[in-house]
């Protein structure tokens, strides 16, 4: 029995923080800090309900890559049944770099599979 059905989009965040901007042309500049969390509001929503006590349940689709893995694992560890989550090896999963600074953002995204739902009359369904 679920208190939650969550389907959404599976991605991770890189966000990376400090009081710099980025330059092209090969410039290395350093950063504050880094890191790789769970993405997608769907997910942090599902996350955040697991936290309450609630019981939730994800349904998304994932590739079959690191990112996918790293967000599977990472909704296990916070109480999320990740049974309905499907992993798609025609796809990657999708990352959004987030460059942080002390008063705003800016936020690249590459969708991978957020695109795709799970369908039980084919194996992906694109949303456009």
């Amino acid at each position: 029995m679920l208190d939650i059905l969550v389907l959404g989009e599976l991605n991770a965040d890189l966000i990376l923080r400090g009081d710099v901007v980025p330059e092209w042309n090969q410039t290395e500049k350093l950063i504050d800090d880094a890191a790789l969390t769970l993405g997608s509001s769907s997910a942090i929503f599902a996350c955040g309900a697991a936290r309450l006590g609630l019981r939730v349940a994800f349904v998304g689709v994932v590739g079959d890559d690191l990112l996918g893995r790293f967000c599977r694992d990472a909704l296990d560890a916070r109480g999320v049944d990740t049974s309905g989550v499907v992993v798609d090896t025609a796809l990657r999963t999708g990352m959004t770099v987030i460059l942080q600074l002390p008063d705003d953002r800016a936020m690249l995204t590459f969708p991978g599979g957020s695109h795709c739902v799970p369908s039980t009359r084919t194996r992906r369904e694109h949303i456009a």
